[in-house]
C-alpha cells in the first residue's frame, strides 16, 4: 500500500513538472512575441508619420505644406499618436499579465 501511495505521489510530481515546463515555454514564447509586436508597432507608426507628410506634399505638388495641409497633417499625427498610445497600453497590459 505504501508503494502505491509513493507511486501516485511520484506520478503527480512528474505531471506537475511536465505542466510547469510547458507553461514556462509558453510564457517565454508569449514574452518574445509581445516584444516583437511592440517593436513592429513602433516601426509602423514611425513609417506612417513619414508617409503622411509625403502624401500631403504629393497631393499639393509643391514642396512644403500650406497652413491647411499642416492642420491636416497635425490631425493625422494626433490620430496616429492616440492609436499608438492605446496599442502600447494594451501591450504593457499583456506584458504585465505574462510576467
Amino acid at each position: 500500500m505504501d508503494i502505491l501511495i509513493l507511486l501516485i505521489i511520484l506520478i503527480l510530481i512528474v505531471i506537475l513538472g511536465w505542466v510547469g515546463y510547458w507553461f514556462f515555454l509558453w510564457q517565454k514564447k508569449i514574452k518574445k512575441e509581445t516584444k516583437e509586436v511592440k517593436e513592429i508597432t513602433e516601426d509602423v507608426f514611425l513609417k506612417l508619420r513619414g508617409k503622411i507628410e509625403k502624401e500631403i506634399e504629393f497631393l499639393d505638388n509643391t514642396p512644403g505644406l500650406s497652413e491647411q495641409e499642416k492642420k491636416i497633417r497635425d490631425n493625422l499625427y494626433r490620430a496616429l499618436s492616440e492609436a499608438e498610445s492605446v496599442i502600447k497600453k494594451e501591450l504593457k497590459d499583456v506584458e504585465k499579465t505574462v510576467e
